[in-house]
């Protein structure tokens, strides 16, 4: 399909469907159509996850009302703090990390090992945003229902503790 088809194709599913509720790979091809600046740029950005330095993962939750006067708390993802990479700023590292979900929902990325990945989910879109907070980057990760923001806070801890042993690696003989 044409770059034009393409975004014709994005435009007329928005249209249909609204961007909240456009199947995933839609909202995917719409964000990197609109955000994401090729295949060089795609490398680039995939080299500044490799090199973030994880410093804590917590659960972002949210509370349903379940009964009269009763709330329960959901876990809808994680927050990840990270130590900010060299010359990446928020707004440019919330682009590369939307960018990088919408490039593994249309199959752009491949994935080594996707199970370790708290950036995406297999056909699910990611809601993902990057705030500084006390000289880190508090990257908050949010799902569409509790099954995949458990899903998504167990990739985080797993990217974690293997980002910090390659770190731990990199740092011994």
């Amino acid at each position: 399909m044409t770059h034009l088809h393409s975004t014709l194709a994005v435009g007329i599913a928005i249209a249909l469907f609204g961007c909240a509720s456009a199947p995933p790979t839609v909202r995917a091809a719409q964000v990197e159509n609109q955000q994401c600046n090729g295949s060089a740029m795609a490398s680039n950005d995939e080299q500044v996850l490799k090199s973030t330095n994880v410093l804590k993962v917590a659960p972002i939750y949210g509370h349903v009302h379940t009964s009269y006067n009763d709330y329960e708390a959901r876990v809808n993802g994680a927050t990840l703090y990270v130590q900010p990479p060299a010359g990446v700023d928020a707004e440019q590292m919330t682009r590369i990390l939307q960018c990088h979900n919408a490039r593994v929902l249309l199959g752009q990325v491949a994935q080594s090992d996707a199970s370790n990945d708290p950036y995406s989910l297999p056909n699910t879109w990611l809601d993902i945003d990057v705030k500084p907070q006390m000289g880190t980057y508090a990257i908050s990760v949010n799902a569409d229902n509790v099954h995949n923001g458990l899903e998504v806070l167990a990739r985080a801890h797993s990217y974690a503790d293997a980002r910090n042993a390659e770190v731990a690696g990199s740092n011994h003989p």
